[in-house]
């Protein structure tokens, strides 16, 4: 008797310590509550928020640590992070009653929640964003030292934790809801598709369809990227899943390293900017702006065609300088037998447009997305989405939505920080003033300050913290609220490609051979539209904010526009005018020469 109490003891005490399992074990319950809330909502806003930064800090203290055994300290932070949420799940209707009135147990576990957010983003993201999030807490505790325009009054340590925790401004506040409500079921729903096949099927389509031009692989990184970009909304995850066969055929065709890197990454950027999904940016927006998703889905496709074009366009001028040829048409997939075998993979993205057009829900959306995503798998049974495989899968969601989940507690504190000191209405003004009221120049710092700042952070990070800060500017100059967050959101997109921090820049690399500062460098050249594009905005309609007249006249405009602008930079207009310039100063000299 006593040796089985030993045995199940033992058992249990390895099942704690077993790192696999004790992921699937939080995963599972963690992803199925996210799933059923997507669809029947959850009674509370402090269950919702709760249970997503809990979920996500105890897989995040699992999954990224740097020894191969589970370490005493993590199980710490597990526990820490357990109750510390608790604490907040079942005391938050109690400490919005006190309405200020903060215990010691308030600030207690408030100090301990920070520090949980600064830990989680550190492991996840690195230093960059971990450093921001420091600094802004520096400055909300000495900002009052600072004089001018930028100082604010004292705020205690009590003041401070009490409003990033018991409030649901800070931590807890709306970025968690949003990440938990429209974020995550779209990440669920992106691997549920890609686990079911859907990426070899829109693999194969590209590279049927793009296969016998000039440089096609490249041409099939665009379209699959595109494809692919559109359902899961994650760059990094566009990359891994359409590169890990266009970045070989490229290099196979004659491409170098860094160069099918590049292509790849700057394709998989667009994977954000193309509708139905857009990442995780864009549901913030909806939030930020007050503006139905389904609106910035219908205006984002133009701008978003106009990138793959000329990014394809681009693909095109570079195949040609390198000589590159088409490959023949016995090497490529069939069409139709690829349509065959997987034209049930365009249900669940039918499902969503019909669903979003209706005036449903993104959350609701993403739930039929995945019950239909399971229903049609079994279309092949080769990929049929089993009980064992759906369990896995389940998994693999939580782990790739930690990327994104880690960041959302470092983000709510610096939200909070920004309410706290009044700073965002500082910035603006100081933003209008470098300026001068000017609107081009104001785009242009604030290009700049996203390319700083995506050094170091993720496309949603930028977003969320220049939205903030520099939206109001650009509203103040006349730009209309939308295409205001439109701007902030393309020029964000530089994030994924910029060194040295280029998430798409380093996982393309990774799979290329490359060096990750050069394939950064050389996506920006590819990618450089993403700082031409949110100029058309502002001056013209393609934001769909006309009649059919001038709507397609700007298209056509900012089309013809864009060609132009991507030769004179890729040096085939400019040389050519540079030489005629040359020919007729040395005609005009030997005529002077010899009239004289």
């Amino acid at each position: 008797m006593q040796q089985n109490v030993k045995n199940r003891i033992s058992k249990s005490v390895y099942f704690l310590f077993d790192k696999n399992k004790l992921i699937l074990f939080i995963s599972i319950p963690f992803i199925l509550f996210h799933i059923y809330s997507a669809r029947f909502g959850v009674s509370t806003p402090q269950l919702n928020r709760g249970i997503y930064i809990g979920g996500t800090f105890l897989l995040v203290f699992l999954v990224y640590h740097h020894d191969s055994k589970l370490k005493y300290i993590n199980l710490f932070l597990m526990l820490l992070t357990l109750v510390s949420v608790i604490y907040f799940i079942y005391q938050f209707p109690s400490m919005a009653h006190r309405a200020g009135s903060t215990t010691l147990l308030d600030l207690f576990f408030g100090g301990i929640m920070i520090f949980l957010c600064i830990e989680a983003t550190r492991r996840v993201i690195g230093n960059s964003l971990t450093i921001i999030t420091t600094f802004f807490i520096i400055y909300v505790l000495f900002g009052h030292y600072i004089p001018g325009m930028l100082g604010h009054s004292q705020i205690s340590f009590s003041r401070l934790f009490s409003f990033m925790y018991n409030s649901l401004f800070g931590i807890f506040g709306n970025i968690s809801n949003i990440f938990a409500t429209y974020v995550l079921p779209f990440i669920i729903f992106g691997t549920f598709l890609e686990n079911s096949g859907a990426s070899s099927f829109f693999i194969d389509i590209s590279y049927s369809l793009t296969g016998t031009t000039r440089g096609g692989p490249a041409k099939t990184a665009v379209l699959a990227s595109a494809l692919m970009g559109s359902i899961s909304g994650s760059t990094a995850a566009n990359v891994v899943t359409t590169g890990t066969f266009t970045i070989p055929l490229m290099k196979k065709i004659g491409y170098k390293p860094h160069t099918a890197a590049a292509v790849e990454a700057a394709a998989s950027t667009g994977g954000q900017l193309l509708p139905p999904i857009m990442g995780a940016a864009a549901f913030v927006m909806s939030e930020f702006t007050g503006i139905s998703y389904w609106k910035i889905v219908t205006v984002s496709i133009f701008p978003a065609f106009l990138y793959f074009f000329t990014v394809f366009f681009l693909v095109d001028i570079n195949a040609r300088k390198l000589g590159l040829k088409a490959m023949k048409r016995a090497e490529l997939p069939s069409i139709k037998k690829t349509l065959r075998s997987g034209w049930y993979f365009l249900t669940p993205l039918i499902i969503i447009f019909v669903l979003l057009a209706r005036g449903n829900s993104p959350s609701y959306a993403a739930f039929w997305a995945i019950i239909s995503t399971i229903v049609v798998s079994y279309f092949n049974k080769k990929n049929a989405m089993t009980i064992s495989k759906v369990i896995y899968t389940l998994r693999d969601s939580a782990v790739k939505s930690l990327i994104v989940g880690s960041t959302v507690g470092s983000i709510g504190i610096i939200i909070g920080t920004i309410y706290l000191t009044g700073i965002g209405a500082k910035f603006s003004d100081i933003l209008l003033s470098l300026s001068t009221g000017f609107l081009p120049m104001t785009i242009i710092l604030i290009a700049i300050a996203s390319y700083l700042l995506g050094m170091g952070m993720t496309t949603v990070s930028t977003y969320i913290i220049l939205s903030v800060l520099a939206a109001p500017a650009l509203v103040k100059l006349g730009v209309n609220l939308l295409p205001a967050h439109l701007i902030i959101f393309w020029l964000s997109q530089s994030a994924n490609l910029t060194p040295p921090v280029c998430v798409a820049s380093y996982a393309a690399a990774g799979i290329a051979g490359a060096n990750p500062a050069r394939t950064g460098l050389e996506a920006l050249k590819f990618a450089k539209n993403l700082y031409a594009i949110p100029f058309l905005m502002v001056y013209t309609h393609i934001l769909l904010n006309g009649n059919l007249l001038q709507v397609s006249l700007s298209f056509c405009g900012s089309f013809i526009f864009l060609i132009f602008l991507n030769i004179i930079f890729e040096k085939e207009i400019l040389i050519n005018i540079l030489m005629y310039f040359k020919n007729n100063f040395y005609f005009l000299k030997e005529f002077v020469r010899n009239k004289f």
